[in-house]
């Protein structure tokens, strides 16, 4: 007989894997993968003290400009990429932002700071690379990358 796997919406995985239930690594698919790196990368910079702003914003004249986290810091607007990856990638997350996708985030950036008329003075990009591992009994490990140069 087949188990089935029960799919939780995004809430309910939440308080579980703040309760410490984290992903069966064996039998998880990539979208649960990337939402749970995601909600680590938010924690992580949280117990940082960021202050989170907005969560995939996206432009409102191109729908393909997103941003995964837009946070502050003290007076500092910080623009944050989070990449998932297993941990036996042969490319990790931070190089994993290549020139394309670099171009695509600074008309991203560009576009948020017109469209929400901020009057941010201070700004950056940082990358949150979190590799995820492929066996139980493994923790994710998170990296963060403050200040990557992009302007």
């Amino acid at each position: 007989m087949e188990m089935k796997v029960l799919r939780l919406p995004g809430f309910w995985e939440q308080i579980l894997w703040s309760l410490g239930k984290t992903p069966d690594w064996t039998r998880s698919d990539r979208a649960i993968r990337g939402r749970y790196g995601e909600w680590l990368g938010r924690r992580t910079l949280r117990r940082k003290g960021y202050r989170q702003m907005s969560r995939n914003w996206r432009s409102k004249s191109d729908r393909r400009q997103e941003i995964d986290l837009i946070c502050s810091k003290s007076d500092l607007l910080v623009f944050v990429e989070i990449r998932a990856r297993s941990s036996n990638s042969l490319v990790g997350g931070y190089h994993s932002v290549n020139r394309r996708k670099r171009r695509s985030l600074k008309r991203s950036f560009k576009s948020y700071l017109v469209e929400s008329r901020s009057q941010a003075r201070n700004f950056r990009f940082d990358v949150v690379e979190i590799d995820l591992p492929r066996s139980a009994g493994e923790e994710p490990v998170v990296f963060h990358h403050e200040n990557i140069a992009i302007f």
